[in-house]
């Protein structure tokens, strides 16, 4: 249940202000503004997503994986670094 709610949440969060062309600012969480980086950026390393939102990493590192699970980030991990890819549509 969780899942499917938190899928529609997502495509809402991403889509509804493009379709509807509503501001924003209007309406906007910090998983909606981490979702709208990741859909802008498709690239980003972990530690500076957390700057840019002033997030701290350990949520943002939370939010990734429940959003990996849902098969909308990749999580790649390096040697000095874990870079967020997007890969929803």
């Amino acid at each position: 249940m969780f899942c499917t709610a938190f899928a529609e949440r997502v495509f809402y969060s991403l889509f509804y202000s493009e379709i509807m062309d509503v501001d924003e600012s209007f309406i906007s969480t910090g998983i909606d503004k981490f979702m709208r980086l990741l859909y802008d950026k498709k690239r980003i390393e972990l530690s500076e997503a957390s700057k840019q939102l002033s997030i701290p990493v350990k949520v943002i590192e939370y939010w990734s994986y429940i959003l990996e699970s849902q098969g909308l980030l990749k999580i790649n991990y390096t040697l000095t670094a874990v870079f967020l890819e997007w890969i929803g549509s």
